[in-house]
């Protein structure tokens, strides 16, 4: 599994916490306004965010949002973590909607063009996977990717109050983010499983129980509505 949102995937390196290719080791000054980034960010009502509410690295488990969503925190010492909940819809068979749910943390790197490298720490990235229609319908496993954010903005939301923008390498924008924590929630700021292999995974148990409930409420109303029997 890849992330299909950015191009720049790369394995454990035996340097966490720097790109792999080299290419953005050395750091630009911090941007006058870089303070401002500082916190917990998140999209929507705040139902994804980074912490230890989100994901738990050591036992490869996931605590399921009640709503799909981003978020990002960033430390003043050069650290982010970042939380993601999706679902990818399947045009030839809309049983088979999949989830992906994923995070990682790390340090985040300003370029003197003012975009931003965000280089995980190899280890303790996880991404699970739930497919219904697949055989093996839960994946978890370890998940790295080193990350450009080509800029980033902020502005004033009249209602919501400061909106974060982050543009990826193409320029396209992620979900505005707004702010619900300063400092930032986030895990400790360090390599939390040092022995785990790059790509290792963990099959969860084929049960109710380890399927996202959103997941399995949506996969049921789209097989409803197509007179379809799930998979689940």
């Amino acid at each position: 599994m890849f992330r299909i949102l950015l191009p720049l995937l790369v394995a454990s390196s035996g340097v966490w916490g720097q790109a792999a290719s080299g290419n953005y080791a050395d750091c630009g000054d911090l941007a006058p306004n870089q303070a401002d980034l500082v916190g917990t960010w998140a999209s929507g009502t705040g139902a994804v965010q980074t912490g230890p509410n989100f994901v738990n690295p050591l036992n490869f488990s996931f605590s399921y949002p009640q709503t799909t969503g981003i978020s990002y925190s960033f430390t003043t010492d050069g650290f982010f973590e970042e939380a993601w909940y999706r679902f990818n819809s399947n045009g030839s068979n809309p049983n088979c909607i999949q989830g992906v749910i994923q995070w990682q943390h790390g340090t985040y790197c300003p370029l003197a063009n003012g975009s931003i490298v965000l280089n995980p720490f190899a280890p303790d990235g996880r991404q699970q996977v739930q497919d219904p229609c697949s055989p093996v319908s839960n994946i978890i496993q370890q998940f790295n990717a080193t990350t450009l954010l080509n800029t980033w903005q902020l502005n004033n939301d009249p209602q919501w109050g400061t909106q974060l923008l982050l543009f990826q390498f193409d320029d396209s924008p992620l979900s505005p983010m707004y702010q619900f924590a300063n400092p930032p929630v986030m895990l400790p700021t360090q390599v939390l499983t040092p022995n785990v292999t790059n790509g290792q995974q963990l099959n969860a148990a084929r049960s109710t129980a380890s399927i996202s409930p959103m997941l399995t409420i949506l996969v049921g109303v789209v097989a409803g509505g197509l007179g379809l029997a799930t998979c689940l």
